[in-house]
């Protein structure tokens, strides 16, 4: 037995010594190779793409929109063909979008260079759609491409509604084509000089028949972009809060004399070749616009608590003082009931200079955290358009065939002489939001929006031509009118600041 157990022993020795041998001779294991590296100069998020020493991030969003009384899944029904608010539109609205973002950033001798590309993919209303919101390269102080304006001070963006501002300027959406240097004053302060593409509302011929329309835009006349809308803009970022101001110059300029005249203004007298070199035109003019907003953060009222507004004015740049987005209104009602008014840059008659429209607008919200998860934000924006004493007459001979100011009576729509004449219209949107975060990143939001139009043109008037939707043509009661419209977004955002 002792015989056995030795060769037993002797045999498994044997053996170990075989495998350590063999494991000896084995490689060993190769440590793992980090591909993809961690970049910290810029926050989290980031990494550095493999053999270069430049950082890249990617974030973006998916969102689902649907809205009762509105277009788009965001826009309130007071306009174009929903504002007919007849059979013929769908009171349900719905948007899908997913959203892409790609932020690189590599350091040079002058500073970062960094650039975005945003893009938007969606289905609205069942039509499929691209969008380049943003492409944009910055670097030692300069930005160059397609970017939220630093023109922009405090809207209703999304944090504050679902529905789609009409009262604010707020380039965030789309972006805009522009060119800006950034001086930075520190301490969160920035100085910014720009140029953006131009942005305008109808320039509006009131001697051509047709120019005037009851759920359109008015006929627009502007001469193509002479000059970009430049600006300067001062903004500062601190632990209470933001505020920002900037002002600049709109380029108002028209193509040629159109239409019938009556050769009641000195130099025009009636062509025969109407909106032709031989026709004439009127003097450019140059808008301007001024605005100031900011925001305040109420931790004493709860965590997360702040409050926000922001005041514009304008003349003869109406996207600036009225809002980028708030179109003329043509909301019905039962009982051939009409609230009408027409945005526009400026007016003018064959033979006439260009009367420039004044535009204001105010916004405010407050926003309220009931919890970590749960926030309630009320909001309002109020938005007024006026024309001046000139501006008035040169409507009062196009739609009630008084003042024989070288305008014809329209085709679409007029009114009686004795009926108010007066084209000022004035915009309210106010609601209320309620946002449900479950998780971070997950957020599920309701709305409620309350609309109302001050409508121009009031009293008994007769739409000629072109009526929106089904609604007939005949004589309607031009009043103000009102409507309430209803939103719903989930939304899942990831790597966003």
């Amino acid at each position: 037995m002792k015989i056995v157990n030795g060769l037993l022993l002797g045999t498994a020795a044997g053996l170990m010594a075989v495998s350590g041998a063999e494991a000896a001779d084995l490689p060993l294991k190769a440590k793992p190779v980090q591909y993809v590296k961690i970049c910290t100069l810029y926050g989290d998020g980031y990494y550095y793409i493999p053999g270069t020493d430049t950082c890249i991030r990617i974030g973006g969003y998916v969102r689902l929109d649907v809205a009762w009384n509105a277009a788009g899944g965001r826009v309130p029904a007071y306009t174009g063909t929903q504002g007919a608010q007849d059979r013929t539109v769908s009171q349900m609205s719905d948007r899908a979008r997913g959203n892409i973002a790609m932020d690189t950033r590599t350091q040079t001798q002058y500073g970062t260079l960094r650039t975005l590309t945003s893009l938007n993919f969606q289905n609205q209303d069942q039509q499929e759609s691209f969008n380049v919101q943003r492409a944009f390269i910055q670097w030692a102080g300069f930005s160059f491409g397609r970017m939220q304006s630093f023109s922009d001070v405090w809207s209703l963006v999304d944090y504050w509604s679902i529905s789609q501002e009409q009262t604010g300027v707020d380039t965030g959406a789309d972006g805009i084509n522009s060119i800006a240097y950034t001086f930075d004053l520190g301490a969160g302060t920035g100085l910014t000089f720009g140029a953006d593409e131009r942005r305008t509302k109808s320039l509006t011929n009131l001697s051509v028949a047709s120019a005037l329309k009851v759920g359109a835009e008015p006929t627009d006349s502007h001469q193509g972009e002479a000059w970009p809308d430049v600006y300067v803009a001062l903004k500062t970022d601190q632990g209470w809060g933001s505020a920002g101001i900037s002002a600049g110059a709109h380029n108002v300029n028209a193509t040629y004399y159109s239409g019938n005249g009556t050769g009641a203004f000195a130099g025009f007298t009636a062509c025969g070749q109407a909106s032709t070199t031989q026709c004439g035109h009127p003097s450019d003019k140059v808008g301007f616009f001024v605005q100031a907003g900011g925001e305040l953060k109420l931790p004493m009222l709860g965590p997360g608590d702040k409050i926000g507004g922001a005041v514009r004015f304008s003349e003869g740049a109406s996207s600036f003082g009225g809002g980028f987005r708030l179109s003329s209104p043509s909301l019905f009602d039962s009982g051939n009931n009409l609230a009408l008014g027409w945005m526009s840059d400026g007016v003018y008659v064959n033979g006439s200079g260009i009367e420039l429209t004044t535009a204001w607008s105010a916004q405010g919200g407050y926003a309220h955290y009931w919890s970590p998860t749960w926030n309630t934000t009320i909001f309002a924006g109020y938005a007024n358009i006026s024309y001046d004493s000139t501006a008035k007459s040169y409507f009062s001979g196009a739609v009630c065939g008084v003042g024989g100011t070288g305008a014809t009576v329209q085709t679409a729509v007029s009114f009686a002489a004795t009926n108010n004449c007066n084209p000022n219209w004035s915009y309210l949107e106010t609601g209320l939001k309620t946002a449900w975060t479950p998780v971070p990143g997950l957020t599920f939001s309701t709305e409620a929006l309350y609309t109302r139009v001050w409508s121009g043109f009031a009293g008994a008037g007769t739409i000629n031509a072109s009526a929106p939707g089904a609604r007939p043509t005949g004589t309607y009661n031009f009043s103000n009118q009102n409507i309430w419209s209803s939103y719903f977004r989930v939304q899942r955002t990831f790597n966003a600041d």
